[in-house]
């Protein structure tokens, strides 16, 4: 990557703390530290000791000359808006429509960089979080987890993800949820880590848009998952099973930022396939006027079916 340049935006810094492997962004200036404090209560502190060894990544926040000015369609995938990842020598370069960046995976010892042409762009949405996204998402997979495109509702402390392509009706259902009482993990990715009885999904910082006008469940906080939907719209409100192999690959689309590496491919299939073998899956059609208490009896009942079987 050119362009690059070598001076930090300041002296200050901000560490994220992320299930796993958290992120120290260094290099920061004062309104930026200020505006990351504001956007993400729950998940920054500036306290952090970024030399101790093994408790995640060290990230330079860095100018660099300038972005690549393709238009902003060549970064969608399925709708969503991806940044382009390439396998380097140091690890992942990331070119996106308004930043650039670079971490390694496997020695977290190295520290990585995100850049921005100008300072107040680096702690907009569309930067910190997609760049914590995709290095959340390299991260799960390593530990056998994913970050899946999906809604995340709590409900009895246990986490409900409700998986879809853009369009599937993933805000609406979570917008559903939040008015009923249910708890809010995100309407746009969840992180999905292997835990010590199942699955655990994990309180992140990249919510999505609905996410982010409510107030985030803080810190490392981390619900057993209950069971994954596969969302669609329908003509009328109908779950059904789905095949081991089916539910995969529809697993597969709503796996973001690692689903198109082919050095990943076969780690990620692994993941999946053990996924659907110890979780219940069922595809779910709902209508918009469906209501929540509806919808969630239906997901039960499904669930239930799929765990007698």
């Amino acid at each position: 990557m050119s362009g690059f340049g070598p001076d930090p935006w300041g002296s200050h810094r901000a560490w994220f703390a992320l299930p796993g492997r958290g992120v120290c962004f260094t290099g920061l200036d004062a309104e930026q530290l200020s505006a990351l404090r504001r956007a993400y209560p729950a998940f920054v502190s500036e306290t952090i000791d970024c030399a101790e060894d093994g408790w995640g990544l060290e990230c330079h926040a860095r100018r660099i000359e300038g972005t690549p000015r393709a238009p902003l369609a060549e970064f969608s995938q399925h709708g969503q808006y991806v940044p382009r990842a390439i396998h380097c020598a140091e690890g992942i370069d990331l070119t996106a429509f308004d930043f650039r960046a670079r971490f390694p995976l496997s020695d977290l010892r190295k520290p990585g960089w995100l850049g921005v042409v100008n300072g107040e762009d680096l702690v907009q949405p569309n930067v910190i979080e997609n760049f914590l996204r995709v290095f959340a998402a390299y991260q799960a997979l390593s530990v056998r987890g994913i970050v899946l495109h999906s809604a995340g509702l709590v409900i009895d402390d246990r986490a409900y993800l409700f998986a879809g392509r853009s369009g599937a009706g993933k805000t609406t259902l979570t917008r559903k949820g939040h008015q009923a009482g249910a708890g809010v993990l995100s309407d746009d990715v969840n992180l999905v880590l292997p835990g010590a009885g199942g699955y655990e999904a994990h309180a992140v910082p990249f919510t999505g848009e609905f996410g982010r006008t409510l107030a985030q469940v803080g810190g490392l906080a981390a619900y057993p998952v209950a069971g994954l939907v596969l969302l669609e719209r329908g003509e009328r409100l109908d779950v059904e099973p789905i095949r081991p192999s089916a539910a995969v690959a529809r697993l597969l689309v709503a796996s973001p930022f690692v689903n198109t590496e082919s050095a990943v491919a076969e780690s990620l299939l692994e993941v999946l396939s053990t996924l659907v073998a110890r979780l219940p899956v069922i595809a779910l059609r709902c209508r918009r006027e469906d209501g929540f208490d509806e919808i969630m009896a239906a997901v039960n009942a499904g669930f239930a079916d799929e765990r007698a079987v």
